[in-house]
């Protein structure tokens, strides 16, 4: 679990919280060794440098130029692509706008082993942002261990999720559902409706996800001192997110199998419900 490890982020529609949810992982990170890294791979532009202010590079754009697959040599650990958030996640970031889609292609082409080769020594988590049925980010799917889909538990948000679905699970068999915040229907519900295991549920913690996303400073940050260990990593995002990382298991694993074997059977009507509802 801990090693060699690439588990994907991605979404159907709007934004829901993907690269809150991979940042807060990596940020609260409960596991010894090496610490996760965030790979930004959004063709439509990466965020994370933007609003942290880091440097464009290092970044996605060096691993790119720098990588060469199986051929001549390994990336490493990734630490000459690395920059570290004060958040306490190490992120590749991928350039602004449409610079990344040229850089998130040029990776693509030149293998997504590369990003296998990287969770052969820490684990990566692939933030592939909008999975579209004709993305091209669909081949980074190809290595994964698993695909973890972030939706809020809104109909418009399930119904494409569920269309595309399909397509997701030819790439990766691997997939599972992150709910963000409450909605309508149960995740029992959705499960059932989609048709997917619910991974686990996450708390609406906007005040947290401003932290992370680097759009809210803390306070105690511009204390002489100050311990990152501070009241916002107790925050329900960041809570869960631990929790979450804690008891990970990869979908598959045979613990994972036997909590889903004991899990309820689908249901027509539950489907139905969310489908007239929307």
């Amino acid at each position: 679990m801990i090693r060699g490890m690439l588990l994907c982020f991605g979404s159907a529609k709007s934004s829901p919280g993907t690269t809150t949810l991979a940042v807060a992982m990596a940020a609260r990170w409960p596991h010894p060794g090496s610490p996760p890294v965030v790979v930004e791979l959004d063709a439509a532009g990466g965020d994370l440098g933007s609003r942290w202010a880091t440097y464009d590079e290092p970044g996605l754009a060096s691993l790119a130029s720098g990588a060469s697959g199986a051929s001549d040599g390994p990336v490493g650990d990734g630490s000459a692509f690395v920059q570290h958030l004060r958040v306490g996640a190490d992120v590749i970031v991928a350039p602004p706008s449409a610079a990344a889609a040229a850089t998130v292609e040029e990776l693509r082409l030149k293998g997504p082993g590369i990003l296998r080769e990287l969770a052969a020594v820490r684990p990566v988590f692939a933030d592939l942002g909008r999975l579209d049925t004709q993305a091209t980010v669909l081949g980074y799917l190809d290595k994964a261990d698993e695909l973890l889909l972030v939706a809020r538990p809104e109909p418009a948000q399930l119904r494409h999720l569920r269309m595309r679905l399909p397509v997701l699970r030819r790439r990766c068999p691997a997939v599972r559902l992150v709910l963000v915040g409450d909605g309508p229907h149960e995740p029992e519900e959705i499960a059932d409706y989609l048709q997917i295991e619910v991974a686990t549920t996450i708390p609406y913690d906007p005040v947290a996800a401003d932290i992370v996303a680097g759009r809210k400073r803390p306070r105690r940050w511009g204390q002489s001192g100050a311990r990152r260990e501070a009241g916002w990593t107790r925050r329900p995002l960041l809570a869960a997110a631990r929790t979450f990382a804690l008891t990970y298991q990869p979908n598959g694993d045979p613990e994972s199998e036997t909590a889903e074997a004991g899990s309820g059977t689908s249901t027509e009507r539950a489907r139905q419900t969310v489908e007239v509802t929307s």
